[in-house]
């Protein structure tokens, strides 16, 4: 259940996001989820072409668990979080909150299914309205959904003296006055004045240097502590994804290739992206040079994936089946939680 100290959550409980089926329950479950996106050709042209940003993802992330999500640009990353989000709308695909169905699968509504997902871009200054103070635009989400302006106001106060910054120092400020370490505490608080259950942070910490990325960092973990928080974190940063993830979802031109616990997947990768992905960590140890790219070649055309897997032209273990069967997510061992969708993890491809 969440956190309840802030006395404007009793005076209004329809801000109050409430645990409804235990912990045993997936917090969020996705099921086949798919996006492509028409391709602007000739008016006469037959065929109409797609890009196939998101293609048959399924994940499920346990409650007060963070999953990192992670892959190259243009695998369908973010696409994947603005669907979940609902900031676009999927083509086909399930997705159950808590036990219960988002929208026109016969669940929770629209509307309080966003109260209880919040969202952290990377652009901090992009995602605040310039025209209003921070204090203003903390409080203007809770005071539309029926909380009164002054209570709307004290948890503003409240939370941006959470996230490290004075109210009387920064209530009265505008996006423009502050930092980026300071925009991106504020689009924090922000979330957080809906008490959401699901948090997704997508690339929310790239554009910051290094000493106040620790530091915001730092404040997620705690903040995911206190209010029991779940977070869907997207990365190209391993090291931060290492730091901050529970569990590890790795993808490649819109599938799912990996996903197993954060301790598996950067010790005991499988799938042969997946090990590309990690051999490019920079290595502190001067012995441990890396001399030739991980991986050669650029991914696949997006409108036109080649037919199996899709990895197959840059893999360095390709086989015959890899060009014509498309492999599906399969587990590791017994009881490992860790999947992968490569032919050279099931029997007939050894």
């Amino acid at each position: 259940m969440m956190e309840q100290s802030n006395p404007s959550s009793n005076s209004n409980p329809s801000l109050t996001n409430e645990d409804r089926g235990g912990p045993a329950q997936p917090l969020l479950l996705v099921k086949d989820l798919k996006k492509y996106f028409p391709v602007q050709t000739d008016f006469f042209a037959k065929d109409k072409k797609f890009v196939h940003a998101v293609d048959s993802v399924s994940f499920s992330v346990a409650k007060g668990k963070t999953l990192g999500i992670v892959g190259e640009s243009g695998c369908g990353k973010s696409t994947t979080a603005k669907l979940i989000a609902r900031l676009i709308n999927p083509d086909s695909g399930k997705m159950v909150f808590d036990g219960d169905g988002v929208a026109e699968y016969g669940g929770i509504a629209l509307k309080e299914f966003r109260r209880n997902l919040q969202m952290v871009f990377q652009d901090s200054f992009a995602s605040l309205n310039p025209r209003l103070t921070i204090e203003q635009t903390i409080a203007y989400g809770p005071t539309v959904h029926g909380v009164s302006a002054s209570d709307a106001t004290q948890q503003a106060t409240e939370l941006l003296q959470r996230v490290g910054l004075s109210p009387q120092q920064f209530g009265s400020r505008y996006p423009h006055e502050l930092s980026g370490g300071q925009r991106q505490r504020v689009n924090i608080a922000r979330a957080l004045a809906y008490r959401p259950r699901l948090v997704i942070l997508d690339e929310a910490v790239a554009a910051l240097d290094k000493s106040v990325q620790a530091q915001v960092l730092n404040l997620l973990q705690e903040l995911k502590g206190e209010r029991q928080l779940t977070y869907l974190f997207i990365s190209h940063d391993l090291h931060v994804v290492q730091y901050m993830s529970d569990e590890v979802m790795v993808m490649y031109l819109g599938q799912v290739v990996e996903k197993g616990p954060v301790e598996r997947i950067f010790n005991n990768a499988v799938h042969p992206y997946t090990k590309a992905l990690l051999s490019a960590i920079p290595s502190m140890d001067p012995a441990n040079r890396t001399l030739k790219p991980p991986l050669e070649g650029d991914p696949p055309n997006p409108i036109n994936p080649p037919e199996g897997c899709r990895f197959q032209d840059r893999c360095p273990h390709v086989k015959s089946i890899c060009r014509s069967l498309s492999p599906t997510l399969s587990e590791v061992g017994v009881g490992l939680d860790h999947t992968v969708a490569c032919h050279l993890n099931q029997e007939p491809a050894l």
